[in-house]
């Protein structure tokens, strides 16, 4: 029995997420179906982060076990299969007790924002023509780094063992279309980033002051939080695996 890693990326506007659900289209449930009918067997997949709905990725993985023959050229067929929204980017052997979730390092998120209509970037970035003081935001960011407890960005209802999360990168750039926020961290939790990214505009829009703000942070409740930042400008970007786990060539 061989373990493979799949690479994939994909629109989640269409989807009730990434984990498969009895109730929705999901990002695994249609990979599950296509491997299915190509391979005339049902075939489990494993994912590495779970995004939520209306969420895309740039790059997320899954793992799998088959005794079956896997060959790079099979990635046509898949697409091919797949509705335009999801793509197989890449697919390859790694070892037995590899696992796409708990061998993650870490993982990266951007959060899109556009200052000026653009119908082209409608479900893709969230419009948002509102000023902010983004040195003022910055500076909030910046203290992520010095916090491990984020209760209080973490929805209800939630089961999780710890709030920890190491964050090693938060930082605001410009983009051509306006501005967007990178997060990096070895996990993260429940509409976590959503929260982080709507309270943290409260500070640029002056809604909130720095001394509020560390207090939310440190306050564990969720009450105090913005989590109405809509899905469709989140993009998990990127995992980072061990250099062993990562395809060569």
């Amino acid at each position: 029995m061989a373990r493979y890693f799949i690479e994939v990326s994909y629109d989640g506007t269409l989807y009730g997420g990434f984990q498969i659900q009895s109730n929705c289209e999901t990002i695994q449930g249609e990979v599950e179906k296509v491997f299915e009918t190509f391979f005339r067997t049902a075939i489990p997949l494993t994912g590495a982060s779970r995004t939520d709905a209306g969420v895309h990725a740039l790059q997320n993985f899954f793992h799998f076990d088959t005794d079956l023959k896997i060959e790079q050229k099979q990635l046509y067929n898949f697409n091919a299969m797949l509705p335009s929204s999801i793509a197989i980017k890449n697919m390859y052997a790694v070892p037995a007790e590899a696992h796409a979730r708990f061998d993650a390092i870490s993982r990266s998120y951007i959060y899109n924002l556009h200052i000026q209509k653009n119908p082209f970037l409608d479900g893709r970035s969230w419009y948002y023509p509102f000023p902010v003081d983004r040195a003022l935001m910055q500076i909030a960011t910046d203290s992520l780094l010095t916090y491990t407890n984020f209760e209080s960005f973490s929805k209800k209802n939630t089961q999780v063992n710890t709030f920890e999360c190491a964050i090693s990168k938060a930082s605001w750039e410009d983009t051509a279309d306006g501005f967007s926020f990178h997060i990096s961290s070895n996990r993260f939790l429940r509409g976590m980033i959503r929260g982080l990214v709507g309270t943290l505009l409260q500070v640029g829009r002056g809604q909130i002051s720095l001394e509020k703000w560390h207090e939310i942070v440190l306050a564990k409740n969720e009450q105090w939080v913005d989590f109405s930042t809509p899905a469709h400008g989140l993009y998990l970007s990127a995992i980072n695996y061990p250099d062993y786990l990562k395809k060569v060539g």
